[in-house]
């Protein structure tokens, strides 16, 4: 069953990704050529801003959420709608912060985007309190579904209505050119979605029913220990998704931040995709760590090393796609005037690789709680990230505001490895540690090989990119074939590709 469903999330996330990341390349490039810099630019910011603000929610979802897995692995009905009502509860009461949050930062925006006008700024600006309220009291509901491995049924609903919102987008671009406008239909158009997420859970979940808590349930559970710790986590995360965008307008202006953007748009859609697809397989991950029968055979030893392989091969795969695609992707579909420096795009994918290839063992930590064990790190991790950025700005401008990033990043993947190990992999810290070094090494080699092919394709522009896209998706792939197919950390992901042809023959 799990591997089933895990197949179904990655197949629904796969299919309308793709098509929504096409949607998405035309939405941005009518967004910056129809509107301008200035609305970009501040479009960019205020998101980035209201991401701070979620620090609101105190990180309550993954607490919670890692909680449910137990009840749902026992089945206890009656814990489950308990704490599905607790999460309802707490992210009301998470919106009105993130409502009194907003009326404080408000003052920051003239010195945020000095090159913006107020009433620009301030009008995107409201637009995203309306969006980011109406989600917080809406949006509720899907927790479940993740935590069933269904998420592929909110994904159809989404992708209707991110379809339908991506062409209105395009039709107020084009015949209908008003900012409002085109960042109203975005909040109509979540709003419906989260409406049919909320009839449909009637009738998947009927056993979920409405449950009376209070603060003290909270103080019962424990929630407000780890929410006290986690806090801190959610802190630096937030931190390191906003900081180079706000640095960049606040230093750089808003040519740079628009640039910043097309690049980081792409970013951001690639990341969604790959997030659906790993985030079908966090969910088995919650299961199988409270499942006491996987750990009477170490089968669940095999798992993690087995997934821990699959987030190199994914995160080598995506830092060599980056490296050799992006800037000529970029010049094709924007021009060449819009492009970043090459230096900026290697400390990129030295970003992407670093969060691609934990990615699985951060599914581990999120499940196993203990967020006091690498608090610490998230506090140095957002310190060295905002310290850094301001300071390697003036010298090396956006590309010294990114290696802040990778640098800070690295200090989170350290803390991540310190509560996995000290939790659920006692002992193995050695091993994980020289893989990892060797996975440097193979990264190396993709990354230099699949640019010495591409950088052979004699063509240009958009007839260019479907020779070096057909080079980038086997080359790389066939090297870590090549290093790792036949290795003991494979045996997992062997097993697990062989389990799926004999049901496919099964089936046929």
């Amino acid at each position: 069953m799990r591997t089933r469903r895990t197949l179904i999330n990655m197949a629904y996330a796969l299919g309308s990704s793709l098509l929504l990341l096409l949607l998405g390349l035309v939405t941005r490039r009518l967004l910056v050529y129809n509107f301008g810099a200035q609305i970009s630019t501040a479009s960019q910011v205020v998101s980035q801003l209201f991401n701070f603000f979620s620090i609101a929610e105190f990180g309550v979802g993954s607490v919670i959420s890692y909680r449910l897995y137990e009840q749902i692995a026992a089945r206890n009905e009656e814990k489950i709608s308990k704490y599905m009502s607790m999460y309802k509860w707490a992210y009301r009461a998470v919106g009105l912060a993130i409502a009194v949050l907003a009326l404080l930062g408000a003052a920051a925006l003239p010195w945020i985007m000095p090159d913006v006008p107020l009433s620009t700024g301030y009008t995107v600006y409201a637009l995203n309190v309306v969006s980011t309220l109406c989600s917080y009291f809406l949006v509720t509901r899907r927790l479940m579904y993740t935590c069933t491995q269904q998420g592929y049924l909110c994904t159809r609903i989404d992708f209707c209505f991110n379809v339908l919102n991506s062409l209105a987008k395009i039709a107020v671009s084009l015949w209908l050119p008003d900012y409002v406008l085109y960042f109203s239909v975005t909040i109509v158009c979540n709003v419906c979605a989260n409406l049919v997420i909320a009839r449909r859970f009637r009738k998947d979940f009927p056993y979920v029913r409405e449950a009376k808590v209070s603060l003290r349930d909270f103080r019962e559970l424990g929630i407000f220990h780890d929410l006290r710790y986690y806090l801190v986590h959610r802190l630096s995360n937030t931190i390191y998704g906003s900081s180079d965008t706000i640095v960049t307008a606040r230093l750089g202006g808003s040519a740079m931040t628009t640039r910043l953007g097309n690049y980081t748009n792409i970013s951001t859609s690639a990341t969604d995709l790959g997030n659906k697809i790993m985030d079908s397989f966090a969910a088995a991950i919650g299961n199988i760590v409270y499942d006491k029968s996987a750990a009477a055979n170490d089968h669940d030893k095999r798992v993690f090393w087995g997934m821990d392989l699959f987030s190199y091969l994914f995160a080598s795969f995506v830092a060599t796609a980056y490296f050799c695609l992006f800037q000529p992707f970029m010049e094709a579909w924007m021009g060449p005037d819009w492009l970043l420096p090459l230096s900026f795009v290697l400390v990129f994918c030295l970003n992407e690789y670093v969060g691609w290839n934990h990615r699985m063992l951060g599914s581990y930590r999120a499940v196993l709680g203990h967020f006091e064990q690498d608090q610490w790190f998230m506090v140095a991790s957002a310190a060295v990230n905002l310290i850094l950025s301001f300071a390697l700005f003036p010298a090396f401008d956006i590309t010294g505001a990114l290696f802040a990033t990778v640098a800070a990043h690295c200090i989170m993947w350290a803390g991540r490895i310190r509560v996995v190990f000290r939790q659920y992999m006692r002992g193995s810290m050695g091993h994980y540690l020289r893989i990892q070094a060797l996975h440097l090494g193979t990264l190396a080699v993709c990354m230099g090989v699949t640019w010495a092919a591409c950088r052979a394709v004699p063509l240009g522009g958009w007839l260019g990119l479907v020779p070096r896209a057909a080079i980038v998706c086997l080359l790389p792939n066939l090297l870590n074939l090549a290093f790792y197919g036949w290795s003991s950390d494979a045996a997992y992901l062997r097993e697990y590709a062989a389990r799926i042809v004999r049901k496919r023959r099964d089936r046929t």
